[in-house]
């Protein structure tokens, strides 16, 4: 940073380079794209690598005719994770409107999955981009738009108004060291001992959302907790504040992880049954097969709510992505 004005163009090029079919009737060289395990690969290093440990894949160095290239990413800056964004949404949206010329001219084309773009903390990345104009302007623009077409469950209005809030600094002043033994102990005593829960929760809206993603999942499994009828109204506020301050970082994977915390596993029902992204996106009323509880909760109820309200704007956009990508060649029949 701050970035050259002439970057988002290069990258328009290069994925104009790799995807659009020049009419000329030449014979024409296309670039490849760059796979999956480059972009994991920058990911991995920068704060948000332990969501790609699930991989533990080691990283082979893309292959050349002459020299394998071998690149050095001990920490990739903002503005490179913002163009390898900005590249990635791009390529999907211009790899979409070309989909039916490709498909007639019998080109193969890798597109990236969904369940992959979902590891990345796209909106998070565009928030930073966004408190920085001066450094990233030229891309907050396009990136906004690209996000707003393929991503709208990432551009809802509720979601960017509290992530501005959250840029504030926090009223809350509570010196208590975070970790998962506190958090566990803090829960553990949720109903006896609420004071404790009280500190906690205060402690982790005190920190930055990217300090305490680290302890999402371990935050999230105790969500039941938090509908018990001795639980004061008052934690259970608090515990929606500190979701929502965790929302701001990787959303996709806070919601998975909420709807299989609070999946109503009674009934007889396969308590193996885990809910997945594609289970989502194919059926976002399935968000409401939770703790029937959850519906005599207001604070949670609100965040089952946001989470719906998300999946049935992912679920449009899929459909949508769906027919894009596979056109009716044929007009008729």
């Amino acid at each position: 940073a701050p970035l050259h004005p002439v970057m988002p163009a290069l990258v328009e090029v290069y994925v104009n380079s790799i995807l659009v079919i020049n009419n000329k009737g030449t014979s024409e060289y296309f670039n490849k794209p760059i796979t999956e395990e480059e972009i994991r690969r920058v990911f991995r290093n920068s704060i948000f690598g332990v969501n790609f440990d699930s991989e533990n894949k080691a990283f082979t160095p893309m292959e050349t005719d002459n020299e394998s290239i071998v690149m050095n990413i001990d920490k990739p800056t903002l503005a490179s994770q913002l163009l390898l964004i900005y590249y990635l949404l791009l390529y999907e949206d211009v790899r979409l409107a070309n989909s039916a010329t490709l498909l007639a001219n019998g080109r193969k084309i890798k597109s990236y999955s969904t369940s992959f773009l979902s590891e990345l903390p796209i909106k998070y990345l565009l928030h930073q981009a966004q408190r920085d104009q001066l450094s990233y302007g030229g891309l907050f623009s396009p990136l906004l738009r690209l996000l707003a077409t393929h991503f709208p469950q990432l551009s809802l209005v509720d979601d960017w108004m509290d992530d501005q809030v959250f840029g504030d600094t926090c009223r809350h002043q509570v010196d208590v060291n975070i970790s998962e033994t506190s958090i566990d102990e803090a829960f553990q005593s949720i109903e006896e001992n609420p004071y404790k829960t009280d500190k906690i929760l205060k402690a982790m809206l005190n920190k930055n959302p990217t300090d305490i993603w680290p302890f999402a999942e371990i935050f999230v499994r105790y969500v039941k907790s938090a509908l018990g009828d001795e639980v004061p109204r008052h934690i259970q506020e608090l515990y929606r504040e500190v979701w929502l301050r965790l929302n701001t970082v990787l959303p996709r994977c806070l919601w998975i992880m909420t709807i299989n915390a609070l999946l109503n596993i009674n009934n007889g029902q396969n308590r193996n049954v885990t809910i997945t992204q594609e289970n989502i996106l194919v059926d976002p009323l399935q968000v409401l097969r939770c703790d029937i509880r959850v519906f005599r909760c207001g604070p949670i109820l609100k965040i089952i709510l946001r989470i719906l309200e998300a999946s049935l704007a992912a679920s449009r956009s899929q459909l949508s992505r769906h027919l894009l990508d596979k056109p009716l060649l044929e007009k008729s029949g």
